[in-house]
């Protein structure tokens, strides 16, 4: 993610959704948007999860707000980890779960729009936190996993009192 800047426009974000629909990223626009990228091989996937599922908690009923995540595993793993979550899991409008469109650019796509590609990843590099506003600029890039919820709150409640360091 390092040709990623912050106040940059996102390039295109897509991915195939369980169902095998394509789910395009600029359906979000108006919503400040957290993007998830991971792999189910992640040493602490699960805590991991965990998290992102306690960040939903906290704001997913807010309509200005969404999560997508994807999963950098082939189709294969990635249906089989949808269909072990369920259908509560991945049928959530607010929180998008989905698999990379390709690994990489196609070279004989020459007009083929940017986009975020899970050869952006290299392994062992997840999970990998983004967070674009409302315009899908980015508002945080590589966010370090103990500041996540601190930087959603930061951008989320901007006028909320600070906690005394103390």
């Amino acid at each position: 993610m390092k040709r990623f800047r912050v106040g940059q426009p996102a390039p295109r974000i897509e991915g195939f959704a369980s169902d095998g629909n394509v789910c395009d990223l600029k359906t979000n626009l108006g919503s400040v948007t957290l993007l998830t990228y991971w792999s189910l091989k992640d040493k602490n996937y699960e805590q991991n999860l965990r998290k992102v599922n306690r960040i939903f908690e906290k704001y997913g009923a807010r309509p200005d707000f969404k999560i997508v995540s994807f999963w950098v595993e082939d189709w294969p793993e990635y249906i089989a980890e949808m269909n072990r979550r369920g259908f509560d899991f991945y049928n959530s409008r607010p929180w998008w779960k989905l698999q990379f469109i390709a690994a990489k650019p196609d070279p004989q796509q020459k007009n083929e729009q940017d986009r975020i590609w899970s050869s952006d990843l290299p392994a062992g590099s997840t999970p990998v936190y983004l967070l674009v506003d409302k315009e899908h600029k980015f508002l945080a890039i590589d966010i370090p996993d103990r500041q996540l919820e601190k930087t959603l709150d930061k951008f989320l409640n901007p006028s909320a009192p600070k906690a005394n360091p103390e």
